[in-house]
């Protein structure tokens, strides 16, 4: 397992292929939602196998926002959301930030938990899904 670190215009079909796959395709959320001018700014991440194909992928914004994190429904379970997550969190500190925050999936906090992200608690809908802000100092 390896996480390549890139940019939109690099690694633009991949990205695609892992968001479109869980986010739109997965979640139903509508692809204007899922696109975004922030995609040309950020620093994006994939992960890979043993093979050519994506696993998952992720995105850092210049504000120290982690966003767009997904694995593919069969790479599930098996350390690439971890593996991920880590990176980001390394290239985040690399340039600079002191924290780094993300809106996470409901259903997800409980792995942001485990990688010392912090709530409130307060939920709030994003693209039709509930969503809890979490920050961690890094």
């Amino acid at each position: 397992m390896k996480v390549l670190t890139t940019d939109w215009s690099s690694s633009k079909a991949q990205l695609q292929f892992v968001r479109k796959q869980v986010f739109i395709l997965e979640q139903g959320i509508d692809e204007q939602d899922e696109w975004d001018d922030l995609d040309e700014s950020s620093v994006h991440f994939v992960s890979f196998g043993t093979t050519a194909v994506p696993t998952g992928v992720a995105r850092l914004t210049p504000e120290g926002k982690i966003g767009r994190m997904a694995v593919l429904s069969s790479y599930r379970h098996q350390g690439y959301a971890t593996l991920l997550l880590n990176k980001v969190i390394q290239v985040a500190r690399e340039m600079g930030h002191r924290r780094v925050y993300l809106h996470s999936q409901a259903d997800a906090q409980p792995f942001y938990d485990k990688q010392g992200f912090k709530t409130d608690g307060k939920m709030f809908l994003e693209a039709g899904i509930f969503h809890v802000l979490m920050e961690r100092d890094i």
